[in-house]
């Protein structure tokens, strides 16, 4: 069962036993859009909280919905574009400064292949966001599976890029897939069979021509191949804004689907 709210009025820390809480932090591209921030996902399990990428603004829109940075267990980076990764720099930056949030314990950023260098050049361009009271530890995944604590995490390319990755989250006989950017060449379809929420980019409205990114024609042919519960599609351009984008997904997908919009949450029990 997922439900939905467009507002969070009271702070939580964890979700309730056998509930996932998604939260839509930034739901747009590097476009400036009202509603349709630059990406980052925030989810809540029983046990873990995972920020989902960190474009630009994150850090103030997770602050908006009652969480502080320090309450994040795991980032997750699908790609390394700046609308996915810009506000790391000001993570690192608080986790090391700002007063009542310097970090002490471990992070763990799970992200595609090249992250590693990636950290390497921040800290080339800012070396005072070095970790410098905690541990930082970096696990680069392309086809991937593991556990952290119950909660079970696969990796599959997306072919965005050559190293981008979409996650799936399950735990409590829930399932989420997060598909960062992908285009049609990737594995999403596969990743995510049978998820009761596939959260796919969806960059341009149907028949729209891209090689590096989906189109409503593209994002319902994969929920529906993939047999996903319920679809919600986000990262969107103008253009896909100015149609209406779930007629043509429709045309496709017989499911429920949704468009995002920042501060959305969905819960999934």
């Amino acid at each position: 069962m997922m439900n939905a709210a467009t507002s969070n009025s009271e702070k939580r820390n964890f979700a309730s036993p056998n509930v996932m809480e998604i939260y839509f932090l930034g739901t747009g591209t590097a476009v400036p859009v009202e509603n349709h921030s630059p990406a980052g996902l925030f989810v809540v399990t029983p046990q873990l909280r995972l920020l989902m990428d960190i474009g630009p603004g994150s850090l103030s829109r997770l602050n908006h919905i009652g969480f502080s940075v320090d309450q994040i267990d795991y980032l997750f980076l699908s790609h390394l574009h700046p609308d996915h990764t810009l506000d790391l720099i000001t993570l690192l930056q608080v986790f090391n400064s700002a007063p009542e949030t310097v970090r002490q314990k471990k992070f763990t950023i799970i992200g595609c292949r090249g992250c590693n260098e990636f950290l390497l050049h921040i800290y080339d361009l800012y070396p005072d966001v070095f970790p410098s009271g905690y541990s930082l530890e970096i696990r680069e995944v392309y086809r991937d599976e593991f556990l952290l604590g119950d909660l079970r995490v696969q990796s599959g390319p997306t072919a965005h890029t050559e190293s981008s990755v979409a996650f799936r989250l399950e735990e409590g006989g829930h399932s989420l897939v997060y598909s960062g950017d992908a285009s049609q060449q990737g594995e999403l379809t596969r990743l995510a069979s049978g998820a009761d929420l596939l959260v796919s980019e969806c960059s341009f409205p149907a028949g729209w021509q891209t090689e590096d990114h989906l189109n409503a024609d593209e994002v319902g042919l994969i929920a529906q191949a993939s047999n996903v519960k319920s679809l919600v599609v986000t990262h969107l351009y103008p253009p896909a804004l100015r149609v209406d984008l779930l007629s043509q997904i429709h045309q496709h997908y017989q499911g429920k689907a949704q468009i995002a919009v920042d501060g959305l949450r969905l819960s999934l029990e």
